[in-house]
């Protein structure tokens, strides 16, 4: 798969960050954009690392200018010992019915595992590097909260210069607590599949 499609991202537990305290130094970075957002993410399975998630029409959008933005994503990591570096393909579906979206997945052979609901602080870099700060409830109804680091997906910086940048912003983020020791191995699905 082409590099164009690697993206360098980094999660980090938020339970004890305080969301206001990571705002006021979020903004303090001046980013280009803010964009929060509410949605459901589907989740389909057909390998062990490998999954498609289905991200529904945002149910509240503050920011950017795709208010039905609605996405299919490939994902799939490089390495076992964590989920730092992987493959996203990201396609547009907007306006799409969600059973057809489904129906197309279980069609390629993969199949519903879960979904969660996910409410988001987007803040958008002149790099076009994000970080964001995320809540996230499962199907249990429990909530958690994740801060992510993300640099790649078509920037026009090589591997590399991605990861220059995601160490940059951890950096700055150390007020809160954000170390390289801190980074969570899993993602999202590693953590909520059945």
């Amino acid at each position: 798969m082409s590099e164009e499609y690697l993206e360098i991202e980094v999660k980090y537990n938020a339970d004890d960050i305080n969301r206001i305290a990571f705002k006021d130094l979020v903004k303090s970075f001046n980013p280009k954009t803010f964009i929060y957002v509410e949605s459901t993410d589907i989740y389909f399975i057909r390998a062990e690392n490998e999954f498609l998630r289905y991200r529904m029409p945002s149910q509240n959008r503050l920011g950017g200018d795709d208010e039905y933005h609605s996405e299919l994503t490939f994902k799939k990591k490089h390495k076992d010992a964590n989920n730092w570096v992987r493959t996203e393909v990201n396609l547009r579906v907007d306006k799409n019915d969600s059973g057809l979206v489904s129906a197309f997945c279980e069609g390629l052979g993969y199949k519903h595992n879960f979904s969660i609901e996910k409410s988001c602080d987007i803040y958008i870099f002149e790099d076009g590097s994000d970080i964001v700060f995320y809540s996230v409830k499962g199907e249990d109804g429990k909530y958690s909260n994740f801060i992510e680091i993300e640099s790649g997906e078509n920037n026009g910086l090589t591997h590399e210069q991605n990861w220059e940048v995601v160490l940059k912003y951890e950096k700055m983020l150390a007020p809160l607590g954000i170390t390289a020791q801190k980074r969570k191995k899993l993602s999202l699905f590693e953590m909520y599949k059945k």
